[in-house]
């Protein structure tokens, strides 16, 4: 609508799909802010994009809770593209007891979610679009409390993300919720991993344009369905009855709010 301006958050703005997605919004005339945990990288894309730049460390409660104060409202849309995958063969907690991994890849997601939709800093028929996992997910733990290490904790909160889209849909049946997997993109998501971990990124990866792309129609446009696989719509498939899995991670997820 011409005088209108759209207003986008971004987690994990600061690089990879963040970044791509912060770009195609920026062009588009949106009003970004993008958060992350690089204070450098995010001074350097702010003077690029013309972009507001918010610190936090999303694997940290503590700093969600704090990030959900600072953001203004109106917003019209969320992007949560925040996470990481660890190789490690031990588990990885953060000084607030939690697994890195899980925490960053999820429990952010759900988090600043749910305390800015509390606040009511998101448009009632906003979008909210998450990065999340592929869809199959009949190996992941659903003992949500219990930390895991490296790739199944990885696994874990994408299918957290899934359930969590699934509930959010059907409790805000005005908002636009989403989540996207676009399959192996060139970022710095396996930093930490092997080297042949981070090789096979950078040879079969698409490039950052392309993954945030998938994003960016979900944001940009009108589309209904909740999951999705690049540019298709996707099912996926649960252990146990969805709507018994989404209410225990429910309840065991609102306690960081």
């Amino acid at each position: 609508m011409q005088g209108v301006i759209m207003r986008i958050v971004i987690t994990g703005g600061t690089s990879g799909i963040g970044y791509g997605t912060a770009r195609l919004a920026a062009e588009r005339g949106w009003k970004v802010t993008i958060v992350g945990r690089n204070r450098a990288q995010g001074a350097k894309i702010t003077a690029e994009l013309g972009v507001d730049y918010l610190h936090a460390d999303l694997s940290k409660m503590s700093d969600v809770r704090r990030l959900a104060e600072q953001i203004e409202g109106p917003i019209n849309a969320l992007a949560l593209c925040a996470g990481g995958i660890s190789t490690d063969k031990e588990v990885r907690l953060t000084n607030e007891g939690l697994e890195t991994t899980f925490a960053t890849n999820y429990l952010s997601k759900f988090a600043l979610s749910e305390m800015l939709l509390q606040q009511n800093k998101i448009v009632p028929d906003g979008c909210i679009v998450m990065v999340g996992g592929n869809g199959v997910h009949k190996n992941a733990s659903t003992v949500w409390a219990e930390p895991q290490a490296g790739l199944q904790a990885a696994m874990k909160a994408a299918f957290a993300v899934d359930l969590y889209a699934s509930e959010l849909a059907k409790r805000h049946p005005r908002l636009r919720v989403h989540t996207c997997y676009p399959g192996m993109v060139r970022t710095n998501l396996f930093q930490e991993a092997p080297l042949l971990f981070r090789l096979l990124s950078r040879i079969f990866g698409q490039p950052i344009a392309k993954g945030s792309a998938y994003l960016g129609r979900l944001i940009l446009e009108n589309h209904s369905g909740v999951h999705w696989k690049q540019d298709r719509p996707m099912r996926f498939r649960v252990p146990l009855p969805e709507g018994q899995e989404a209410e225990a991670l429910w309840a065991y997820s609102r306690q960081y709010i």
